[in-house]
């Protein structure tokens, strides 16, 4: 029988990868060692498979990015699209299925995204000539196709905490022209503290009822705490514990009170699922969340003059075991990379 361990990041979320198998004996450790490069599947087949089984929706059908709004044209001139270049043609379908994760256009040259969009399974950045970038419209059927020349993940990007999520990709070209509304975002400063108020996600990634849109959805949530976040996923995962204990129990005859005492034992050293390099942020009821394909797209918040402020990047997520539904869980908030831990390594890489 072969044994799993599941990535939790939207892009990745409810994908198992295999653990090494080892010799068998009492440590857990020699047991089921997990592969990091593995856990990292490659969003762009993992959102490809979703999208092949998905219902393409577009116009007034497409009313959520879970529980949200299709945007407006220029609203968002920032917001690009992740393309496989390997799926990319000219069609609608083609454009379509090839998106996997959207990223944010904050200078002429460059785009910032999450690692885990452009890392793959044998955990190496993805070559510049295997990604294309979409810019100048949130309908993925048009725009303007920009080629990669460069791709920058963070050196200490974990794969299996998912920390350090941050990536940039530098155009071939810088954009002088384009079709459509184009235009870069500010992104927080260095160690800046958060601005108060709601928040806003945007991307194209997987709606209710596991359909994807054509058009670019929007919704409103709120950044809370990350003592908040790691309360509701400490929640979720003892619950998590105690059905895998009791599944395995059973079907092996261990004794209750030994499951009792590994259930006290796992419960009781439960570590935080965040880092100081995230931001927590949507509503109790999950009801409004990013999901799977939204991956490297921006979290952003309004400023005094009415102009965005990125100071998120859409990372990770998590659901309880055995789901169904791969997002909206309450008290299950969505995951972002706290920009404002990154200011200064961005502008070291772009030079200033």
């Amino acid at each position: 029988m072969k044994t799993y361990i599941c990535a939790a990041a939207f892009g990745l979320a409810g994908l198992c990868a295999p653990l090494q198998a080892q010799p068998s004996n009492s440590s857990l450790s020699n047991i089921a060692v997990p592969n990091a490069a593995a856990s990292s599947v490659a969003v762009q087949s993992h959102v490809a498979a979703l999208k092949q089984k998905a219902e393409i929706v577009s116009g007034d059908a497409a009313t959520r990015i879970f529980g949200g709004r299709e945007a407006q044209e220029g609203q968002w001139p920032a917001q690009v699209s992740l393309h496989t270049k390997a799926q990319l043609n000219n069609t609608t379908e083609g454009l379509y299925q090839s998106q996997f994760c959207g990223g944010t256009l904050i200078a002429r040259q460059w785009v910032l995204t999450a690692a885990h969009c452009v890392v793959g399974q044998d955990g190496r950045p993805s070559a510049p000539d295997s990604v294309a970038v979409r810019t100048s419209s949130v309908d993925l059927a048009k725009g303007d196709i920009r080629t990669v020349a460069r791709v920058i993940v963070h050196e200490k990007y974990d794969p299996v905490v998912i920390d350090n999520d941050i990536a940039l990709l530098q155009l071939s070209e810088p954009v002088t022209s384009a079709s459509g509304p184009v235009g870069a975002i500010p992104v927080l400063g260095q160690d800046a503290p958060l601005p108060s108020g709601p928040a806003v996600v945007v991307g194209w990634g997987m709606m209710e009822e596991e359909k994807f849109p054509a058009s670019l959805m929007e919704t409103d949530i709120d950044i809370v705490s990350n003592a908040t976040c790691n309360a509701g996923m400490a929640e979720q995962t003892k619950r998590d514990f105690g059905s895998f204990l009791i599944g395995m129990g059973q079907s092996n005859r261990i004794p209750q009170d030994k499951l009792e005492e590994a259930y006290a034992i796992l419960t009781n050293n439960l570590g935080s699922a965040l880092t100081d390099n995230m931001i927590c942020a949507g509503v109790p009821s999950g009801e409004k969340t990013s999901c799977s394909g939204d991956s490297g797209g921006p979290l952003m918040v309004r400023q005094n003059d009415g102009s965005w402020l990125q100071v998120g990047i859409v990372s990770w997520g998590r659901e309880p075991l055995g789901s169904n539904q791969r997002c909206g869980h309450a008290d299950l908030y969505s995951v972002y990379t706290r920009v404002s831990r990154y200011y200064n390594w961005i502008a070291r890489n772009l030079g200033g």
